[in-house]
């Protein structure tokens, strides 16, 4: 009951548009949000104030820590691109890669834009390239949005 409460009420405010304002924020605030979610674990498996958060804990609810969090909805985000199920104006964001030779490592790939600041490598259109290009193909490859969400949590994250 408690890990639906979480899921419900909680959960949901770090998902919103993640993948837009993570990246921007400090490294302080990449903790406080981490420290968050922390909390949220400990209530929902009913652990006391202090006691260790691992992998492990985030296996046993099912999630994600924040930052492996952000990285699944930038590669679903291009996911949904690369199968016309995304926002339109996501498609202004996004380029495919056009190369004439055609091999096994260039399929299903997005060209990654130039960016030499630190505020430009942290936008989507950088990020999100980068992540989805080093999936490996057979993730990337797959047909339904929800078993592709699975895999690339399994996958670890690029």
């Amino acid at each position: 009951m408690r890990r639906l409460l979480c899921n419900a009420l909680i959960q949901p405010h770090f998902d919103y548009a993640c993948s837009a304002w993570y990246a921007s924020l400090n490294k302080k605030f990449k903790t406080k949000l981490q420290i968050m979610q922390n909390k949220c674990v400990r209530f929902c498996l009913h652990m006391g104030k202090r006691t260790h958060i691992g992998y492990k804990e985030f296996e046993k609810i099912n999630w994600l820590p924040v930052e492996e969090r952000f990285n699944q909805c930038l590669c679903v985000n291009t996911f949904k691109f690369y199968n016309n199920t995304c926002p339109i104006y996501m498609g202004d964001i996004f380029h495919r890669t056009e190369q004439r030779q055609v091999t096994r490592a260039s399929t299903l790939k997005l060209s990654q834009p130039l960016r030499k600041t630190n505020y430009g490598q942290n936008c989507i259109s950088f990020l999100a390239p980068s992540r989805w290009n080093s999936l490996p193909a057979n993730i990337k490859s797959l047909e339904h949005t929800n078993l592709f969400k699975h895999k690339v949590k399994d996958y670890g994250g690029p």
